[in-house]
Order: structure tokens, then C-alpha cells, then sequence
């Protein structure tokens, strides 16, 4: 399956829960209005492309994802903007690591799968990062480190338009979407355990009186 077209289905899905209800959501330092301008733009820039020589473009969603990531990255407190950084050098290093070892005469390539890194990237960024902000800069910078060395030694005599913007943006969607669903299960767990602690705490006090 092409990867745009996968990038394409995991923002149709972002975007219906969005609009549907998901919005309602804390996204700290975020404007709603911003999130809806990317995800409504985003489907128009993936049809054009940006002409840099002639023989190499950018994908249109590529640089759109980006700029966006770059204003988000902006918005983020030095501090954070920092940690958001050193986060996503650990994880794109884990992920040049473990596409090496695949790729070895002593790997896994034969049951690898190209949605495995980006399934880790996600679950680690949500691991070390708790907003969203935070967790689409690391995973920004993690998977263009990643495609960009994966590139650079697997395919030393292309030009650097087979860099595989595509793959990247089906990556990226793939890696937010784990990294939202982790975000959400783990707030998800702790919320009920709260409440069953809450419970269980209201039936021994009942029971002391």
C-alpha cells in the first residue's frame, strides 16, 4: 500500500475525530484555530510539490508539516522547547539503532516491518513526553533524523529527492497517532484507578463509622 495514501487515511481519521469531538481535549499551548488550519490544509498541500532543482521537489505536505511543527516548536517554553529537542536526538538514535540492526547480515529484516519504528517512536514520546507539543517536536526530529541517515547510507548515489517524503509523512502520522493513543490509555487508566481508590477509600470509612 502507497505510503501517502496511508499518511492520507490517518489524517482523514485525525481530522473526523477532531471535528468530532476530540478538540475538547487540552492541548497545552495550542490554539484550537491552529490545529484546525493545519489539519484543514494539509490535504491540499500534499497534492503540490515545490520544485528546488530539476531534479529534486518537496512534497507540499512535507514542508506544510514542518513549517507547522516549526511554529509549534515556537510556542513551546525554551525549557521544555530543550527537553522536546534532547528527546526526539534519544529517539531518532533508537531508531537509526534498531533499522541498522534490522538491516544487518545478522538482523531481522525477513519479519521487520517499515510501521515498526514508527509505532516505537511514538510510544517513546509519549514515555518521555507528556504534551502534545512536546511529542510532535521529538517525533519530528526523530524520524528526519532517522529517514535522513537511513537515506544517506542505504541509497549514497540518489538525489535528494528520493529522501521518501512520503514514507516520512506516513511515519509521522503513525508515530503521533501511538503517541496520542498511549497519551490517552495511560490518562484513561489513571483517571479509573483514581475513582476505584476513591471508592474503595469511601467504603472503609463507611464501614470505620
Amino acid at each position: 500500500m502507497s505510503p501517502i495514501f496511508i499518511a492520507a487515511f490517518l489524517w482523514l481519521i485525525a481530522a473526523i475525530l477532531w471535528w468530532s469531538g476530540w478538540r475538547e481535549e487540552p492541548i497545552e499551548g495550542v490554539p484550537y484555530w491552529a490545529v484546525g488550519i493545519f489539519l484543514a490544509v494539509w490535504p491540499l498541500a500534499i497534492l503540490g510539490s515545490l520544485p528546488v532543482t530539476s531534479s529534486v521537489s518537496l512534497n507540499g505536505a512535507w514542508l506544510w508539516t514542518l513549517i507547522s511543527v516549526g511554529a509549534l516548536a515556537w510556542r513551546i517554553p525554551p525549557a521544555r522547547r530543550w527537553m522536546s529537542l534532547s528527546a526526539g536526538i534519544l529517539i531518532g538514535s533508537v531508531a537509526i539503532l534498531l533499522g541498522r540492526i534490522a538491516y544487518s547480515p545478522i538482523g531481522i529484516a525477513h519479519g521487520y516491518t517499515p510501521w515498526a519504528i514508527p509505532i516505537l517512536v511514538g510510544l517513546l514520546a509519549a514515555l518521555f513526553l507528556r504534551s502534545l507539543p512536546e511529542q510532535v517536536l521529538a517525533i519530528s526530529l526523530s524520524l528526519i533524523l532517522s529517514e535522513g541517515i537511513a537515506a544517506i547510507v542505504q541509497a549514497p548515489g540518489e538525489s535528494m529527492s528520493e529522501i521518501r517524503g512520503a514514507a516520512w509523512l506516513e511515519g509521522w502520522w503513525i508515530a503521533v497517532s501511538f503517541a496520542r493513543l498511549w497519551s490517552a490509555a495511560v490518562k484513561s487508566a489513571v483517571e479509573h484507578g483514581r475513582k476505584l481508590t476513591l471508592k474503595f477509600s469511601g467504603k472503609r470509612g463507611g464501614q470505620r463509622l
